[in-house]
Order: C-alpha cells, then sequence, then structure tokens
C-alpha cells in the first residue's frame, strides 16, 4: 500500500513538473508577471514574492539561487531571467 501511493505522488509531482515546464516554454520571454506566476508561484505564493522587498541585488541573488536549485528551480533563458527580475523591481 505504501509503495502504491509513494508511486502515485510521485507521478503526480512529475506530471505537475512536465506540465509547467512545458507551459513555460510558451511565455514571451519579456513578460516577466507571467514568468513570474508560472515558474516562481509553483513553490512560493505571489504574496509571499510580492512582500519580499528585495533591490535589484538582492532579486539577482534569489533569482540566481532559486535557479541552482536544478530540477525544483525555474529554468529561466537570459531572456526570461532580465524579464523577471525587471518585473520583481516593480513590486
Amino acid at each position: 500500500m505504501k509503495k502504491v501511493v509513494l508511486t502515485s505522488i510521485c507521478l503526480a509531482m512529475l506530471g505537475g513538473l512536465l506540465f509547467f515546464g512545458l507551459q513555460g516554454n510558451n511565455l514571451h520571454a519579456g513578460d516577466g508577471q507571467a514568468i513570474m506566476e508560472t515558474r516562481c508561484t509553483v513553490c512560493h505564493g505571489a504574496g509571499r514574492i510580492e512582500r519580499a522587498g528585495h533591490d535589484l541585488d538582492g532579486w539577482k541573488s534569489t533569482v540566481d539561487r532559486m535557479m541552482s536549485k536544478g530540477r525544483f528551480g525555474p529554468a529561466l533563458s537570459d531572456a526570461e531571467r532580465q524579464a523577471l527580475l525587471n518585473h520583481l523591481m516593480t513590486l
């Protein structure tokens, strides 16, 4: 029974990662808000992100740290990263 539950959870997580990964690839690289909503809010609520209040260096550090998490972090192109940073600076 434990094996069935664990397998189901793993498959659900994999499906979610695939869904959000494929969905994210269709984003316009210049739409920082959409990037935040589809990539960052998979793990964090938008409110948490909006309340962070970082300056540009703080956001760069945070985004780079999240991207370094490999399969759990948002895989962003350079253009997507810059658009995300531009959006985060408006919060």
